[in-house]
């Protein structure tokens, strides 16, 4: 048996990510086109996916109307985004929860995060096998940590360069402020320091997601990433993969044996 990761797509422009066991399909966010989840789920030989439901901005639920069409999914969402969720429902059957749940022969764990609406991130298990999900995170918390810590994958948000995004002249101050605020999004620094913390808890794989198109670049993001896990002591490529989930892209397909 195994536990499976693929992003079909991370960034400002829309977001869904597949985790799936040999009998349970899972998908997280459905931001993009039903075209392209079905050509991904396609490519990867999965069908009749349950959905997770990380938060309502539309960047994570714009296509939920179509894709409630195409496979009449059950959709899952905390509680406290239940009804943002459920205005873009068309179809399909939304459930609140709050606290773990099972869905299949998976338990899902999910954990609140700090971003401007309400929002959480998954650690999904199956048996001792666990691969955690978070982007939209302004900032860490010990609770963060902990979800985080012992996970197999973990795919996480490196989505700027403060730098960048404060001498970024198109961004209006507003803008500014609310991304580098503690409800906004997470640097690549911070991202690293999180990573550096939990790189000894058994974490193989880190992914790198929802990067900046304009505050950020994808080889700025992994060296600050794996300077700090080589500070951490541990050996790139040897003891912890890095990759990079883009936007509009398939990454590869991640598994725990």
């Amino acid at each position: 048996m195994s536990l499976r990761l693929c992003s079909l797509s991370s960034g400002s422009k829309g977001n869904c990510i597949v985790v799936a066991s040999d009998n349970t399909t899972l998908l997280i966010d459905a931001g993009i086109a039903v075209v392209h989840i079905a050509r991904g789920l396609g490519l990867l030989k999965l069908s009749d996916p349950s959905i997770l439901i990380t938060h309502a901005h539309s960047d994570h639920v714009a296509n939920l109307p179509a894709l409630s069409r195409r496979f009449s999914p059950k959709i899952y969402c905390h509680k406290d985004s239940f009804y943002a969720v459920n205005r873009h429902i068309k179809g399909g059957q939304l459930l609140g929860f709050d606290g773990d749940f099972e869905i299949g022969d998976l338990k899902i764990s999910p954990f609140k995060v700090s971003h401007d609406v309400p929002c959480v991130g998954y650690s999904i298990f199956n048996e001792s096998r666990k691969i955690s999900i978070v982007t939209d995170i302004g900032c860490i918390d010990s609770g963060v940590e902990k979800a985080l810590a012992g996970s197999d994958i973990v795919l996480i948000e490196a989505n700027h360069d403060e730098g960048m995004v404060r001498e970024n002249r198109n961004y209006p101050e507003a803008l500014k402020q609310r991304i580098l605020s503690n409800r906004g999004h997470l640097s690549n620094e911070v991202c690293a320091r999180l990573l550096g913390k939990i790189a000894g808890s058994g974490v193989k794989q880190v992914i790198l997601g929802h990067m900046s198109a304009d505050n950020n670049r994808p080889q700025l993001a992994y060296d600050v990433v794996c300077k700090e896990l080589m500070r951490s002591g541990k050996k790139v490529g040897v003891d912890i993969g890095v990759a990079m989930a883009y936007q509009g892209q398939a990454s590869n397909v991640f598994e725990v044996e």
